[in-house]
């Protein structure tokens, strides 16, 4: 919300920038599922006629008014900021390092399974035990220091294979070629396998598990590798 509001492209917006939510009151009409869109119009003119707000560009309901149409740089504009930014902090002083657009180009970017990342923001869990991770900027802290996307995907990576090292709990894997015994290799961790196949690790860890069967991109099979105390 807050990132929209300051765009100020919309009176409502400029209005709620002005003066805040104080005497703001939300009231939801909710309508039968069979309605049409029809009744649905009707009753907007309903209430533009009975309420008259002043702040309705439109008086006519389902009219465009003076709008004109959406250009495709505000469109891409709104998408960024209707999306779910993730604020990412260097835990040890709350330094921002870097603001990701959303949790899928998060995904896809440093490769955090999107269970990691629900666990983050929901519970403060920290990631790696070195990332802070927030839906909201942190008013309290003023370090900024603003990485690249390079250099986040960097740092979380160095980050990761440190992680892996102090956490020796992480489960080694055997990663067999299904025609060449020669490639069959062993990985220290779940993470490590996935980043050396580029692949997803909820879809590895199915094969894992044996909900997949099979063998993964039709070469690879795996197995879990056991401790010296198990």
């Amino acid at each position: 919300m807050p990132s929209i509001l300051k765009t100020k492209e919309r009176r409502v917006l400029r209005y709620l920038n002005k003066y805040g939510f104080t005497n703001i009151r939300l009231t939801i009409y909710i309508m039968e599922n069979s309605a049409s869109l029809e009744q649905v119009v009707e009753l907007e003119q309903h209430f533009i006629d009975s309420l008259k707000p002043n702040l309705n560009v439109d008086l006519v309901a389902s009219s465009s008014g003076y709008h004109e149409p959406m250009s495709q740089e505000m469109r891409e504009l709104l998408r960024k900021q209707r999306g779910m930014p993730i604020f990412v902090y260097d835990a040890n002083d709350f330094t921002l390092l870097y603001i990701f657009a959303s949790k899928t180009f998060m995904y896809n970017t440093i490769n955090i399974h999107h269970k990691t990342l629900d666990d983050c923001l929901d519970f403060g869990k920290l990631y790696l035990d070195t990332f802070f991770f927030s839906l909201d900027r942190i008013e309290e802290s003023n370090n900024t220091n603003l990485l690249t996307l390079e250099e986040i995907k960097t740092l979380v990576s160095r980050k990761r294979e440190i992680y892996e090292v102090k956490h020796p709990a992480s489960k080694a894997i055997l990663a067999e070629f299904k025609d060449d015994s020669r490639l069959n290799r062993e990985f220290s961790s779940l993470s490590s396998l996935a980043k050396e196949l580029k692949g997803d690790r909820a879809v590895i860890r199915e094969y894992l598990k044996g909900t997949k069967s099979g063998y993964y991109r039709g070469k690879w099979k795996f197995t879990y590798l056991k401790t010296k105390t198990e």
